[in-house]
């Protein structure tokens, strides 16, 4: 019996170290102000080329991975798909910044002649655009 009551209380013990371990992962803080000097510009001019359908606005800030992964034939249709469900590009307003893994991530409030979305930046270590997506 004290067994199974040992057995028991190290089994809770053990749930609750590995959910306060699982619940801890670190924090990463930037500072606003300097993640947003180089974000803004590579935010817009990457949102304006695609816009465009201008892939070397587009890539401008983009990491070499970024822009080997993005040809003219995905632009041709990325632009089409966009426009029809966003509309055209018309301004963008910082949201907030965050960080997983070794990349930064910027979100920003995108506006459209048709609608609003949140697209997020993704940006490697050296401040270039690793990838984007809308959300």
């Amino acid at each position: 019996m004290k067994k199974a009551v040992l057995l028991s209380l190290l089994t809770a013990l053990l749930v609750v170290i590995i959910t306060g371990l699982v619940s801890c992962t670190p924090t990463i803080t930037y500072d606003e102000a300097e993640v947003r000097a180089f974000a803004d510009p590579a935010t817009e001019t990457t949102l304006r080329g695609l816009s465009e359908g201008d892939l070397a606005k587009y890539t401008e800030y983009g990491n070499a991975g970024f822009k080997k992964a993005v040809t003219q034939e995905i632009m041709n249709t990325m632009v089409p798909q966009i426009e029809d469900r966003f509309g055209t590009y018309v301004s963008k307003e910082f949201s907030k910044v965050t960080g997983k893994d070794n990349y930064i991530l910027v979100y920003y409030k995108a506006e459209y002649t048709k609608t609003d979305v949140t697209v997020r930046m993704v940006f490697d270590q050296d401040h270039l655009v690793a990838g984007q997506w809308f959300e």
